[in-house]
């Protein structure tokens, strides 16, 4: 198979009530108001502008709340299933976080398999991708961190091999940058996992198998029961799992850096 593209983006999203903006919530209600009206549903991340639409959609809004081209400001939005608004400002660097050819595998413990969506997109490939509040991915979080916590606890000696205990180490970590970071937001809010172009690597016949949120959970399960040899194993085969995936994405085919 020949593979066409140099990187592919996976991403995090927050979304925030609507409410939570202030002196700019009235701004979201409005462009989210019109957005549905004028294409029938809700902006994603996974959607796709064609020829001119993103020109043609921004000359109406401009119109329509009285404001200059230049002074508009976009945003995702979702609802929940009570229809309250949620929105994140494009552009932010605040609420979002990218990631080159692979998915940070502290990124899956944020969710769990129920979390998971997918679709076809305009591209024929099935799209996934996972989302939670934010309340309840802090909770997981901190689950996630005692697990790795009290794994080191009662492993003092040798019984986490080097290599093992790193990559615990740095997933801890990582975590605990998550924890910090999503604490700045509305609990109530929504985190979104969009695998995005990393899913044209993944062959179709098996992204709808693609189950790395789960295997994660079953990594920390076996943590927390002390079974350090059956944790390794699994964390090693999932880590060649997503170092294909990278090394795909980015037409790095021959190499790996697991040996």
């Amino acid at each position: 198979m020949v593979y066409y593209f140099t990187m592919a983006i996976s991403s995090i999203l927050i979304y925030e009530p609507i409410d939570s903006f202030r002196d700019k919530a009235n701004y979201w209600k409005e462009y989210a108001h019109f957005y549905e009206q004028y294409w029938g549903g809700p902006t994603s991340p996974l959607g796709v502008w064609f020829g001119n639409e993103y020109e043609a959609f921004r000359e109406s809004l401009s119109k329509h709340l009285g404001m200059d081209k230049e002074e508009i400001e976009d945003c995702y939005f979702m609802k929940d299933k009570e229809g309250k608004y949620y929105v994140a400002p494009m552009y932010s660097k605040s609420n979002s976080s990218h990631s080159e050819n692979i998915i940070p595998l502290d990124w899956f413990l944020l969710f769990s398999e129920e979390d998971r969506k997918s679709l076809y997109t305009h591209w024929g490939f099935n799209a996934v991708h996972y989302d939670t509040r934010i309340e309840t991915a802090l909770g997981r979080v901190d689950q996630a961190m005692q697990i790795l916590s009290g794994s080191f606890e009662n492993n003092e000696g040798n019984k986490l091999k080097s290599l093992f205990a790193d990559n615990l180490t740095i997933m801890t970590h990582s975590l605990s940058d998550l924890q910090t970071w999503f604490s700045g937001f509305d609990p109530s809010g929504f985190i979104v996992l969009n695998y995005g172009d990393i899913c044209s690597f993944i062959h179709p016949s098996t992204l709808k198998n693609e189950k790395s949120v789960g295997e994660m959970w079953e990594i920390l399960n076996l943590l927390s029961k002390n079974q350090l040899e059956e944790a390794s194993s699994a964390l090693r085969i999932l880590f060649q799992k997503w170092e294909e995936i990278r090394a795909k994405a980015s037409g790095d085919v021959d190499k790996s850096i697991l040996q």
